[in-house]
């Protein structure tokens, strides 16, 4: 449900401001409309949210993860050692920024390094692993020796020019010293290794043209064999240098991390009440605050204020007037039952203040055709083992999860006595287990009219929500063009009864006026679309037939997955594949009837009632962590 707000003002003196704005602030059940641009004028509003952003930047950087582990005794720890006033608490935390900063950028620059040299280190090993053997061969010979980047072709050239040059060397002149080897690396580039005498050496440069390889510059002027045992000592020892560099960083992030989120949610509960200051009105020696705050919590609010303050602030509350106040923030209020199910609604905007919440009718829909889709004990068990898993996590979505999957299955199991599931027919083989009703997997037709029939219902009950939602809002297109494609479909079925009962035509009578009466309402509510829009209505209706479709696939599947065991035998091949069967279609099964029904909700159903909000209910008050002590 949707909880009921008041209008509420508070009037007080101007020194007293920020004392009252820390009592609501403590109070943390009054929203305030604040405006980025005024806020964005004040200096030093601004300075606080850029320092904000940049301490919760750095808890990133550290890659730190313990908010959980956060408690209101560490948080007041950190700000008794803050300076007082917060100008220079500011400056204190930009001193310690400062630090943190220029700790990670070397860390950074050695990791950087580390892997600069790794990457260069482990090219210069592949290319003199690669020449080791002829740089070996050539270690005594009196040629000097080089390493060439150059393609195939390229290194041709280069052999035939210095070869030719060789060749037109008059004769009994000593034939100058040239020998090669040439080699790929797995990336595609190529190169070439020779071993050159004194008098080939410049022809070679000349012909290579600069494409003379070099290695890492610490090892400019050594021999290459001597090169390739350093580089590979180095590779051994840059692994731990690099883990060197993820320990300091690790040991960073214990130093400074927990300090850190403390700040962070220090300057942000500052930030808040400086922002709900600046949202306050003030005339002369006087100040005036307004917002939002749910009726239940009014009186408490009132007497807070009174017993700390006394005359010296007064409070004054309304109702919520649409012709005055605009949009009105929406909260949802709903029981342990049901709250688990407003994880739909994250998907869409939040419901406008005088629509219906559907959180409760979810939580009694989706559970119940997800469990019809399913309708098998066995998977229902498995279920409610992950639900119950996922219920014991801390609250948040997986929690959320868990409670939503106990639903479903409760109500796999039910189907799946209705049905006389248990994974597939093992129930059968088993147990001799009988349905309580049919056989889906062989009685298809009485399903599927099951199906269409219980998304009739579903969607009369979505049309008559909007239908009463118009209504209540005045909003008379609404009502008319609800009550008028309720009305449609009430005729459609009870013109289809009629004619299964086989009565006499007289008794279509009632039908024709109730068709006659749907159409006054659809032209008077939506016009041509009112009417277009009812006859979809009947293709929303029909599409609830997924549920038999879903659950007959579901049981087919489980069906072929003991029939393995009859093939192969209670053997490892035959339990193998009926268990990996039984574990996809167990997948399926829980995927494909959540998507299914969840899509019956948000196009079939709520598409009938379903009205967005703008402003959603976002108190000022504490949002510290929830410690484990």
């Amino acid at each position: 449900m949707i909880r009921r707000m008041a209008r509420i003002s508070v009037w007080g003196t101007a020194d007293g401001k920020s004392a009252v704005v820390d009592r609501l602030y403590g109070l943390g059940v009054l929203h305030v409309e604040t405006s980025s641009d005024d806020a964005a004028r004040r200096p030093l509003l601004e300075r606080l949210r850029e320092q904000r952003g940049e301490v919760l930047g750095l808890i990133e950087l550290l890659q730190w993860d313990g908010w959980k582990k956060l408690d209101d005794a560490f948080i007041e720890k950190v700000q008794s050692n803050l300076a007082n006033g917060l100008e220079p608490m500011m400056d204190d935390i930009d001193r310690s920024l400062d630090r943190i900063h220029s700790r990670l950028s070397n860390i950074r620059e050695i990791r950087e390094s580390a892997q600069g040299d790794f990457a260069e280190l482990r090219r210069a090993n592949a290319i003199l692993a690669r020449a080791r053997a002829f740089l070996e061969q050539e270690r005594s010979a009196r040629g000097e020796t080089a390493i060439w980047k150059l393609s195939r072709r390229e290194q041709h050239f280069l052999i035939s020019q210095i070869n030719g040059e060789l060749d037109f060397l008059p004769s009994g002149h000593e034939k100058p010293w040239f020998r090669y080897h040439s080699f790929d690396l797995a990336d595609g580039s190529s190169y070439l290794v020779t071993s050159a005498s004194q008098e080939v050496l410049p022809h070679l440069s000349a012909v290579a043209r600069g494409s003379l390889w070099k290695p890492p510059r610490r090892f400019e002027g050594k021999p290459f064999l001597e090169t390739l045992l350093q580089v590979r000592q180095i590779l051994k020892e840059l692994p731990a240098r690099m883990r060197g560099g993820k320990q300091e960083l690790r040991n960073l992030s214990s130093q400074w991390g927990e300090n850190l989120a403390a700040v962070y949610i220090l300057l942000d509960e500052r930030l808040e009440r400086l922002l709900m200051e600046s949202a306050a009105e003030e005339n002369g020696e006087f100040f005036r605050l307004e917002g939002w705050i749910p009726e239940r919590d009014l009186a408490q609010t009132a007497d807070a204020l009174e017993k700390d303050f006394g005359n010296a602030v007064i409070v004054r509350s309304r109702p919520p007037d649409p012709s005055k106040d605009g949009a009105v923030p929406t909260a949802l209020q709903n029981g342990p039952l049901f709250k688990p199910f407003e994880l739909f609604l994250k998907l869409l905007r939040v419901p406008h203040y005088n629509a219906c919440d559907p959180s409760p009718l979810i939580g009694i829909f989706f559970p119940f055709f997800a469990g019809c889709m399913v309708g098998d004990i066995g998977y229902g068990l498995l279920v409610l083992a992950l639900g119950w898993h996922l219920k014991r996590k801390r609250p948040g979505v997986l929690r959320d999860i868990g409670v939503i999957l106990l639903f479903i299955a409760f109500w796999s199991v039910a189907w799946g006595a209705v049905f006389g599931e248990f994974f597939g027919d093992a129930g059968h083989r088993l147990f001799s287990m009988k349905p309580l009703w049919v056989d889906r997997a062989h009685a298809v037709l009485p399903v599927m009219v099951f199906s269409i029939a219980l998304g009739g219902a579903h969607v009369l009950l979505g049309i008559f929500v909007g239908m009463m939602q118009g209504f209540r809002n005045r909003n008379r297109h609404l009502w008319m063009e609800r009550a008028g494609t309720l009305l449609f479909i009430v005729s459609l079925v009870a013109a289809l009864a009629l004619l299964r009962a086989e009565l006499p035509p007289a008794f279509f009578s009632v039908p024709v006026v109730l068709l006659v009466f749907a159409l006054v309402f659809l032209v008077r509510g939506g016009g041509v679309g009112g009417i277009i829009e009812s006859l979809g209505t009947v293709g929303n209706i029909i599409s609830y037939v997924r549920i038999a479709a879903i659950g007959l696939s579901s049981a087919i599947l489980a069906m072929v997955a003991g029939t393995f065991v009859d093939i192969f035998g209670v053997s490892v091949l035959g339990l193998f594949m009926a268990f990996a069967i039984h574990l996809l279609n167990f997948v399926l099964a829980i995927g494909g009837s959540s998507l299914h029904a969840a899509r019956l909700h948000y196009v079939e159903f709520m598409g009938k009632f379903y009205e967005d909000g703008t402003l959603e209910y976002k108190p000022f008050g504490r949002r510290r962590p929830a410690g484990e002590g």
